[in-house]
């Protein structure tokens, strides 16, 4: 019998992906989103389009119509700017939604749950992160995120927690990619402003003086997902998820140009709030414990995420 997986934000950047896996997996697959539309999921098997997790008739009618072994949850606000400027619309939706939801999911006796966290719960610093090592206020929404956590554990559920460094990259087939509405990740908006590109500070504690990010592809953190689902039956966990290697700001548009031929025409600006220098991850429990071992590399990742670029937009480099 085909397990039954709910995907919040199912319609999003990496709900898509995991999707896509689940459906590889032979997982029975619902979709929940607040965005998206009413066009049919290519990779759900059930879609409920504009439907907030914080609505508990909603929630209700979907765990009362399937039996959902796992609840993947990936729906909440992700722009660690715009929470500064809205902080309090942050907290409503991630913590209340994340509540709600694990409420219903009680109510409905539906125990496990995969989590997207974040590396923005961490202190900054220049070695690879621990999972153990210090959690810090930098933003409201990596605030949230730890409230989320924090909920998580106590909830009496069987967890999953990931705490993602930086997801970049496209679906290998160029079926799936990276279309956020703003856009706030580098390497995408990267490619929509190749003739203007501007790098947000250059006076940073690292050698060229731009941020150091460990970027994972999509692909790869979708996978070790469905993989989770499994582990949590024995073990409850909090894991990083990364590649263990760093990358600078301008590291990355020497790689775009070395790898698409493409030249990128930047400037600097100012520096955004709440960016540290260095965040990489240790990504040895994922590794020891759920045989996490990343496939793609940052060539693989720039590759894919141009493709996908190209695509969206028939074929043409936009500049």
């Amino acid at each position: 019998m085909d397990k039954v997986a709910l995907v919040t934000g199912g319609k999003g950047y990496l709900g898509s992906h995991v999707c896509k896996e689940l459906k590889k997996q032979n997982w029975k697959v619902i979709s929940l989103d607040a965005k998206g539309d009413y066009e049919s999921h290519p990779y759900a098997d059930y879609q409920f389009a504009f439907t907030d997790i914080r609505n508990r008739n909603k929630l209700n009618e979907i765990f009362e119509a399937f039996n959902i072994d796992t609840v993947f949850h990936f729906a909440g606000k992700i722009e660690v700017g715009e929470s500064f400027k809205y902080p309090t619309w942050f907290w409503d939706v991630n913590v209340g939604g994340t509540s709600c939801l694990l409420n219903m999911m009680n109510q409905h006796n539906i125990k496990k749950i995969i989590f997207s966290s974040t590396a923005a719960v961490y202190e900054p610093m220049h070695l690879p992160i621990k999972e153990h090592w210090g959690l810090c206020s930098n933003s409201v929404y990596g605030d949230t995120k730890m409230a989320c956590e924090t909920m998580i554990r106590q909830s009496q559920m069987k967890y999953g927690i990931f705490r993602y460094f930086n997801l970049a990259g496209a679906d290998i087939e160029n079926d799936i990619g990276e279309n956020h509405q703003p856009e706030t990740h580098l390497i995408p908006q990267i490619f929509k402003n190749l003739n203007n590109f501007t790098i947000n500070g250059n006076d940073y504690g690292t050698p060229d003086g731009t941020c150091i990010r460990d970027y994972v592809h999509v692909s790869d953190v979708a996978e070790i997902h469905v993989k989770a689902a499994s582990y949590i039956d024995n073990e409850s966990f909090t894991y990083n998820l990364g590649t263990g290697k760093g990358h600078s700001i301008l590291e990355i548009i020497k790689l775009i140009e070395m790898n698409t031929g493409v030249k990128v025409n930047y400037q600097f600006g100012e520096r955004r709030l709440g960016d540290p220098d260095i965040l990489v991850a240790d990504i040895s429990n994922a590794q020891k414990f759920l045989g996490y071992q990343p496939k793609y590399d940052i060539n693989d990742i720039i590759k894919t995420a141009y493709k996908w670029h190209l695509k969206q937009n028939k074929g043409e480099t936009v500049v």
